[in-house]
């Protein structure tokens, strides 16, 4: 598994082809997710955003999971969603479920437990100037692990331009933020892999609407570490 720079941008050509090939509901973005571990689980996101390439002060893209799969038709002390607003540090917030609502989460730090980078470029996905996300977050932090004892995370990646606020919010799935409910929820199992990938584990993601499959290292259960030699198969379903 290549490392990605975090830079906001395919850095190398192969920088992300080893997560396969993500498709979407909505043609306007996609996104990518792998895993490393070097002294800490770092689990990579990349998000292209194939129709904006303004830089609007209320263009924002938001990543929402929840830790212990157990939706709920509000937020709760286990659903995570991090807000990236304007395309800027002091944009991002982090908010934690309270049951009702959405509060901030502090106690995170930049570089340590979140880091985020982006750029208007060109990719091997999309030939046009478009804006591209990167981001890590490291699951060591118990504020970010998932509390399931398999992988098993709720999750839901949204963006918007504000130069084109009539196409709306892009979701995957296309549902609320408010509403775990309603997320995609990643199912994971235990299978030994071919010992000619070694390159990693593969990881499936399906749904009605979309079918995404790419190469990462597999979350084991809370009291283990990762391991190159086994495989972790998901389905992320409204």
């Amino acid at each position: 598994i290549e490392t990605p720079a975090t830079d906001g941008s395919w850095t190398t050509a192969n920088e992300w082809t080893d997560t396969g090939v993500p498709t979407n509901p909505s043609a306007n973005f996609s996104w990518r997710e792998k895993w490393t571990q070097p002294s800490d689980i770092i689990q990579h996101f990349i998000i292209e955003f194939y129709t904006d390439n303004t830089n609007d002060t209320g263009d924002y893209f938001q990543l929402c999971y929840d830790r212990s799969a157990n939706g709920g038709g509000a937020p709760q002390t286990d659903d995570v969603r991090i807000d990236w607003v304007g395309h800027a540090q002091s944009g991002l917030t982090i908010y934690q479920g309270n049951g009702t609502g959405w509060q901030v989460l502090g106690g995170l730090n930049w570089g340590g437990d979140i880091f985020i980078a982006e750029s208007i470029s060109d990719s091997p996905s999309n030939s046009t100037m478009h804006w591209i996300i990167e981001l890590w977050i490291n699951k060591s932090n118990p504020a970010f692990d998932i509390t399931t004892s398999n992988y098993q995370p709720g999750l839901r990646i949204a963006v918007y331009d504000a130069s084109n606020s009539a196409a709306g919010e892009q979701a995957w799935p296309p549902t609320s933020q408010d509403v775990p409910n309603d997320w995609g929820l990643e199912v994971g199992t235990t299978d030994p892999i071919p010992e000619a990938l070694t390159v990693g584990a593969v990881i499936v993601l399906s749904s009605v609407a979309i079918a995404v499959s790419f190469y990462c290292l597999r979350k084991r259960p809370k009291t283990e570490r990762y391991s190159p030699e086994k495989t972790s198969e998901m389905n992320c379903k409204p």
